[in-house]
């Protein structure tokens, strides 16, 4: 058996040769000693000189090992390290974002002495050039106590990107969980409906870990139709997964799903029938959700009530198919 490290940082790599210099510096000037952690870089078949960097990187600190795959996805790239990973607790970086300064160790320390499944803390934004953004955050937790994940859920947001959670790894080793390689957008929000509601030990901690840097020339920003056809069909497929999760969750416990994991959910519907009404994808698009039994929408409540009244009537018109179809058509004449 594997000697067991406190913790296993896990970065999937493509083609951020620019910024995984500074990911890695801001992992390993954490206040842990080397011994008590381990850094798995999944090489996701990069064309530029990211692998290159990682290898120089490599050389000088043993605790950071590069994994290889063809290129895959993150999924694959994050399950393969999952797969590698020997740490007590997981965490999850991307390559060009950064942490902040000596702050980890105290995340470590609190999960550590709570035996959590789940730690959350919070996070910034800032864009390439280091500007700090601003951006929704539910900073309102109020406790810090120990409670399931359910109940977690219950007072705030299921925050869906997996960079702000500690994790177990026996948690979901037990499980069985990984991320869905068939997608390739928002497999964070399917993954964390899981291993959020059915947390047996969950807390929240109020330290700034992570730093996540919106990059104009990132993958979420591709417009070729094919790659938006797949992001969408992602969409509203983890949105499918959100809602199974949900289910599944109500029909072993006898205890309704929070709102905020149905708020997520809709959320991701919400956003894929927008962008196939840019795109011109209303009908292929509304059949997969049909498909998936979440048309009619479901109804769009507090939880997810964003923008108000304009979130309400956009949800109105989306119940209307036909003039989604007639939306589009003037948005394709006129762009």
């Amino acid at each position: 058996m594997m000697d067991e490290l406190l913790l296993t940082y896990i970065i999937p790599l493509y083609n951020t040769e620019h910024y995984v210099l500074r990911c890695l510096h801001s992992i390993v000037n954490q206040q842990l000693w080397p011994n008590d952690y381990e850094v798995l870089v999944v090489d996701d078949g990069s064309t530029d000189g990211s692998r290159s960097v990682v290898e120089t990187f490599v050389s000088e600190h043993p605790q950071v090992k590069l994994l290889t795959q063809e290129n895959s996805g993150v999924s694959a790239a994050r399950n393969l390290a999952l797969d590698n990973a020997r740490g007590r607790y997981i965490m999850f970086v991307d390559s060009d974002d950064r942490l902040e300064d000596e702050v980890v160790h105290r995340l470590v320390q609190h999960a550590v002495d709570d035996d959590l499944d789940v730690l959350s803390f919070n996070y910034r934004c800032e864009n390439s050039q280091g500007n700090s953004l601003p951006h929704t955050r539910d900073d309102n937790y109020g406790s810090t106590a120990v409670m399931t994940g359910c109940d977690f859920l219950d007072g705030h947001s299921m925050t869906p990107y997996v960079w702000r959670f500690l994790i177990k790894r026996d948690y979901l080793e037990r499980s069985g969980w990984r991320f869905d390689t068939s997608l390739i957008a928002c497999e964070d929000g399917a993954l964390i409906a899981r291993f959020l509601l059915n947390a047996p030990r969950m807390a929240h901690d109020d330290t700034v870990a992570y730093c996540y840097v919106n990059r104009s020339d990132s993958a979420m920003h591709k417009t070729d139709k094919d790659h938006l056809r797949r992001r969408v069909y992602s969409q509203v497929d983890a949105a499918a997964s959100i809602d199974t999760s949900a289910r599944q969750f109500e029909a072993a416990t006898g205890r309704k799903a929070p709102a905020s994991v149905d708020g997520v959910r809709n959320v991701y519907l919400y956003f894929s029938m927008t962008k196939a009404l840019t795109c011109g994808l209303v009908d292929e698009v509304l059949d997969r959700i049909r498909k998936a039994g979440l048309f009619p929408f479901p109804c769009i409540g507090p939880e997810a009530d964003y923008h108000g009244t304009k979130w309400k009537m956009i949800h109105r018109l989306m119940m209307v198919p036909g003039l989604w179809r007639f939306l589009s058509k003037i948005y394709q004449m006129i762009k």
